[in-house]
């Protein structure tokens, strides 16, 4: 549970947000967070030192479910990332849509998307800022990591930050589609090496997204493996997510992913 940096640096990490603010949403809620998440779920974040400490970055992430933004948010606190999400969030209840925006949140109209939302990403990734982006587009509940969305590409090619890939895994059982907050089950988060814009933007927009599905999909298949060892086999709940998006391009059926260490 360390990492978490003191309230009275926050301001030099965010300049649009004061000192208590900073403490408050992105200090002492956290911490109160990571409690319950690390007894109940046996929650790691692995490899937090992998984001940038200076300087702009573009977050990626699978997206699995309503808790990927909470623990990913978690995960970046140290630089108080902008998260994207859908801005029909902020009427389906008025104390979210109040939370949420407190983290200086870019909503996104997911049925008229329109340019706005991507190019205050740019200027907040230009401004030095991190961004955190779930660029499948919706929510994926079974196999490998969908296939990005073309406005994540928008964002590499004119961001000028690096991306920094992430993965979730277990959540699925923590939070099942359609159901409530369940007591079980382990959760994990994990971030990858920072890729320079530059590979990416070398490689064109199809392969690059390609690669960049790849690589969180590979983060995602870490974090299966290691929830297993920890658990012994019982999370997460084998099933469709078991198949790597590798073997899925060779036509391979799920490879087996051990029971336990």
């Amino acid at each position: 549970m360390n990492g978490f940096i003191p309230w009275y640096r926050f301001k030099k990490r965010n300049k649009r947000q004061g000192r208590l603010h900073m403490f408050i949403f992105w200090t002492l809620i956290p911490w109160g967070l990571m409690i319950p998440l690390r007894l109940i779920y046996g929650h790691r974040m692995l490899h937090r030192n992998r984001l940038p400490k200076t300087g702009g970055a573009l977050v990626v992430c699978n997206h699995q479910s309503m808790f990927d933004g909470m623990i990913g948010g978690i995960m970046l606190n140290e630089r108080g990332a902008r998260p994207f999400a859908r801005k029909t969030l902020k009427s389906d209840s008025r104390l979210l849509g109040w939370f949420i925006s407190k983290y200086e949140t870019i909503f996104v109209d997911l049925e008229d998307p329109g340019p706005s939302s991507l190019k205050e990403a740019v200027k907040e990734l230009r401004d030095d800022g991190v961004v955190m982006l779930f660029p499948e587009g919706k929510r994926c509940t079974e196999g490998p990591v969908q296939p990005l969305q073309p406005g994540v590409w928008l964002l590499i090619r004119r961001g000028g930050a690096p991306i920094v890939p992430m993965a979730v895994d277990g959540v699925l059982d923590v939070m099942p589609p359609g159901s409530g907050l369940k007591f079980k089950g382990r959760v994990s988060i994990i971030l990858g090496e920072p890729i320079p814009p530059a590979k990416l933007i070398e490689m064109g927009r199809d392969d690059a997204l390609s690669h960049l599905r790849l690589v969180m999909d590979d983060l995602r298949m870490e974090l299966r493996r290691d929830l297993r060892a920890r658990s012994n086999g019982r999370w997460p709940t084998k099933g469709t997510g078991d198949q790597s998006l590798r073997d899925l391009e060779k036509g391979l059926d799920s490879q087996s992913i051990p029971n336990g260490a």
